[in-house]
């Protein structure tokens, strides 16, 4: 038999009851009065940025115990080390032009044969990688020929 654990509201919870409460932020002080459902987000969003603070706090120090190791590491190593201590995957662009050949065989139907000129084809052309991504920003078809 299955058991879930669920907790009930309390019978006075009003989660559109106004509640008035102080922030202080620096030398000021103000009375801002809000839903408890906003209040409960604003909470909420503290919270998940404590965390995440917490998680940051963490890998700084991990970075700074590794300080005095870098300076006996290379450039690529100490890069290296960082970004896997913070989770970063940092990528280089770099531009490349690639000459293809390409053969193939176009059918045109005997009715079209004498009005068909080869430098008049329309060829789509596309590049994938499977290894890396890549974005094709060009492509040129310098010349048609028949063999």
């Amino acid at each position: 038999m299955e058991t879930t654990n669920t907790v009930e509201a309390p019978i006075h919870y009003n989660p559109n009851q106004l509640v008035t409460y102080k922030v202080i932020d620096n030398d000021t002080v103000e009375y801002p009065t809000v839903k408890v459902t906003d209040f409960e987000w604003t909470m909420q969003k503290y919270r998940d940025n404590l965390d995440s603070l917490k998680t940051y706090i963490s890998k700084v120090g991990i970075l700074e115990e590794r300080l005095a190791d870098y300076l006996e590491m290379d450039a690529e190593e100490i890069v290296s080390d960082i970004c896997s201590i913070f989770g970063f995957n940092p990528t280089k662009e770099i531009e490349f032009e690639a000459n293809v050949t390409i053969t193939g065989i176009v059918t045109v139907p005997l009715s079209e044969l004498s009005d068909f000129n080869i430098d008049y084809l329309e060829l789509n052309v596309d590049a994938a990688s499977w290894s890396h991504d890549i974005e094709i920003t060009n492509t040129e078809i310098d010349s048609i020929t028949t063999l």
